[in-house]
C-alpha cells in the first residue's frame, strides 16, 4: 500500500468568533490524487486550507502530513517589490511549482492573474504529477479535475465526474439550503408562538392574583396605584419584542413564497429612465506611475453601453476605472463623469463593506415580500441577508452589493465592476452573468475572465498595454 501525504481524522474548525465552520471531517490524499476544493463563499475553505497546511490549528481533531509539501495561500503576502499583485502571484506560484513537493496546496491560485497567466497556470497544472489539493472557483482550472470535495454548512461530501456535473450538483445543493433555512425559521417561530402563549397564560395568572390581593386593600391604594418605573420599562420591552416578531413572521412568510416561485430576472430589475446622454467622458486622458505610462491619448464616451476594460497585470485597468469615476485625477487630459447615476463596485468589493445588511438597505424601498422575491430571482442565500456587509465574503459582498444598488432611490444607469469574478463560487458566478445578461443599463467591467465577457455580450473594449490604449469599435453583443 502506498503511504498516504495527508491525513486528517475527526478535524473541526471554528471562526476566532466561535462560530462553527467544519465538524469532524475525516480525509486522506494519496500521492498523485488531484483534488479540488470547493463549497459556497464564507464557508471556510480557506481556513481549512490553512489548518491542512500547518498555518493554523484546527478546534479539534488530528492532521497528519507526509513528504514535503508547498503552500501558495490567498494570504502569502502584498506585491513583491515594483511588481504587480498578479505579477507577484505568478512569481509565488513559480516559486511553489520549482520546489517540486509531494504536496502541492493551492488556494486561489488564479487570483490576480491576467489571461496570459492564467493560460499559463493550466498548462502547468495538468503537467503537475505531484498530489494536488486546490481550491479555486475558476471554470478554467476545474474542467481538468474529476475529484472534487465539496464543503458545506450540511457538511461535506466527496464528488467524482465532470465540472457540468458538478455544477449541477452545487445549484440543487443551493436550493435544498435556501428550503432548509426557511423550514428552520418557520420552526423556530413557532417555538416562539408557544413560549408567548405561555408567558401570557402566566401573566394571566398573576395579574389575577394581584387583583385578589388588591381587593384586601384600601381605596387610598388603588388611588395611588401607578405603575412603577420596571412595568413601564418591562412594557416598552414587549412592544420591541412584538415589532420584531412581527417582523419575523413576515420575512418568513414572504421567503416561503419566494421558493415557490422563479420569476425571470427581467422582472425583478429596476427600470431606468430615457436615457440623457454620455455618463462618463475622457478627453485625451493620460495617466502615468512611478515614471511610467499606463495609458495615453484615451478619447471615450460611456453612456448605456457595454464595454470591457481587458489587458495584462500592471497594465493601469484599476486606474482607469479609478479616472473614469473621477477617483484620480488624469496626467493628462480630461475626464469627468455623473457620478450620481453610476454604481461602482471595487476589486475585492471594499468600497462596500460596511455594518449594513442587505435586508436593512433592501427594506427602505420595498416590502419583506418583494425583498425576498428578489434574493430568490437573484439566488442570493435568504440565510445571508441580515448579516452586515463586513461580515460577507467578497463575493457575496459583490452580489449584495448589486442588489443594493438596484435598491437605490435613484437607480443608477452604469455599472462600473472591477474583477467581479474574483472570490465567486459557481451559483454566485451563474447568478452574476444572468443578472448582467439582463441588465438594461450601461456597464464596465473590468476581467481577465473572457467566458464571462462574452456571457454578458459586451459591445466594446479597451485594451491597456502600457501605452496607447487600443478601442474596439461597437459591435453587436453576443447572445
Amino acid at each position: 500500500m502506498t503511504a498516504p501525504l495527508l491525513h486528517v481524522q475527526g478535524l473541526s474548525l471554528d471562526t476566532p468568533g466561535g462560530r462553527p465552520l467544519l465538524s469532524e471531517l475525516s480525509l486522506q490524499l494519496d500521492p498523485g490524487d488531484r483534488v479540488a476544493l470547493v463549497g459556497r463563499n464564507g464557508v471556510g475553505k480557506s481556513s481549512l486550507l490553512r489548518v491542512l497546511a500547518g498555518e493554523a490549528a484546527p478546534t479539534t481533531g488530528v492532521v497528519q502530513r507526509f513528504g514535503t509539501c508547498a503552500v501558495v495561500s490567498q494570504q502569502a503576502g502584498g506585491p513583491i517589490g515594483a511588481l504587480s499583485p498578479g505579477e507577484a502571484q505568478r512569481r509565488r506560484l513559480e516559486v511553489a511549482l520549482a520546489a517540486g513537493p509531494d504536496l502541492l496546496l493551492l488556494d486561489e491560485p488564479s487570483r490576480d492573474l491576467d489571461s496570459d497567466g492564467m493560460e499559463w497556470l493550466a498548462r502547468r497544472l495538468r503537467r503537475w504529477q505531484g498530489a494536488l489539493l486546490m481550491v479555486s472557483h475558476e471554470r478554467r482550472l476545474l474542467g481538468a479535475f474529476e475529484d472534487f470535495f465539496v464543503i458545506a454548512e450540511s457538511g461535506s461530501r466527496h464528488v467524482r465526474g465532470s465540472f457540468e456535473a458538478l455544477r449541477d450538483d452545487l445549484e440543487r445543493h443551493a436550493d435544498a439550503e435556501q428550503a432548509k433555512y426557511v423550514r428552520t425559521l418557520n420552526n423556530l417561530l413557532a417555538h416562539e408562538r408557544a413560549h408567548s402563549r405561555t408567558q401570557q397564560r402566566r401573566a394571566r395568572k398573576k395579574n389575577l392574583g394581584r387583583v385578589r390581593e388588591l381587593g384586601r386593600c384600601t381605596p387610598r391604594s388603588l388611588l395611588n396605584g401607578k405603575k412603577s418605573y420596571a412595568q413601564e420599562s418591562q412594557g416598552r420591552r414587549n412592544k420591541i419584542q412584538q415589532a420584531r416578531l412581527s417582523d419575523a413572521r413576515a420575512w418568513a412568510k414572504a421567503t416561503r413564497r419566494a421558493l415557490a416561485v422563479n420569476l425571470p430576472l427581467e422582472v425583478v430589475l429596476p427600470k431606468l429612465p430615457p436615457s440623457d446622454g454620455p455618463l462618463a467622458v475622457l478627453e485625451r486622458v493620460s495617466s502615468s506611475r512611478g515614471g511610467r505610462t499606463l495609458f495615453e491619448n484615451i478619447n471615450l464616451e460611456i453612456g448605456r453601453e457595454r464595454l470591457a476594460v481587458v489587458g495584462p497585470n500592471g497594465a493601469g485597468k484599476s486606474t482607469f476605472v479609478r479616472v473614469l469615476l473621477g477617483e484620480l485625477a488624469p496626467t493628462s487630459g480630461r475626464a469627468r463623469c455623473e457620478r450620481h447615476r453610476i454604481a461602482y463596485v471595487s476589486q475585492n468589493t471594499a468600497n462596500w463593506c460596511d455594518e449594513h445588511s442587505v435586508l436593512e438597505r433592501l427594506r427602505e424601498t420595498a416590502p419583506f415580500e418583494d425583498v425576498a422575491t428578489i434574493l430568490r430571482a437573484h439566488r442570493f442565500p435568504f440565510a445571508l441577508a441580515d448579516r452586515p456587509l463586513r461580515d460577507l465574503s467578497p463575493g457575496e459582498r459583490l452580489r449584495a452589493a448589486l442588489l443594493c444598488a438596484f435598491a437605490q432611490a435613484q437607480v443608477p444607469e452604469l455599472l462600473v465592476l472591477d474583477e467581479p469574478t474574483d472570490h465567486l463560487d459557481f451559483v454566485g458566478l451563474a447568478a452574476l452573468e444572468s443578472v448582467l445578461r439582463s441588465w438594461q443599463g450601461g456597464l464596465v467591467v473590468v476581467s481577465h475572465d473572457e467566458e464571462l465577457l462574452r456571457a454578458i455580450g459586451l459591445e466594446r473594449r479597451v485594451e491597456l498595454s502600457g501605452g496607447v490604449a487600443a478601442q474596439e469599435p461597437k459591435r453587436t453583443p453576443a447572445t
